[in-house]
């Protein structure tokens, strides 16, 4: 496995193309599909990273539709989660895989339980 800077010139500029996507998308979304195309806009973006959407959540919410941001950001961390153990399932294989995905299931009927009672 390859490790880099995480301060590098390169990965910020990454991540900032990555917020202006997903401010973007969200923007798009917040005007032609609340508030099941945010749903959907933090699902997609939770694949990669789970910083960007918090934070256009976060501005989101200002809009006084806090509940909405908070069920998005709770949707990006387990599509972030499932992506996570799959990965780690992948790597390192099935003795190392299944405790995860307990743990992954449980986290996920946790996170779905906590966004249904908002």
């Amino acid at each position: 496995m390859n490790v880099q800077n995480p301060f590098s010139l390169t990965a910020a500029a990454k991540f900032a193309v990555l917020f202006a996507v997903v401010l973007l998308a969200v923007k798009i979304v917040q005007d032609h599909f609340p508030p099941s195309g945010l749903y959907a806009v933090a699902a997609v973006a939770g694949l990669t990273d789970v910083d960007a959407i918090t934070l256009s959540m976060s501005e989101f919410s200002k809009s006084g539709e806090a509940r909405v941001a908070v069920v998005a950001i709770v949707i990006a961390a387990l599509s972030n989660t499932i992506v996570k153990c799959g990965m780690a399932f992948v790597l390192a294989g099935s003795a190392f895989g299944r405790p995860l995905l307990v743990a992954t299931i449980t986290t996920l009927l946790a996170g779905l339980g906590a966004a249904y009672l908002l």
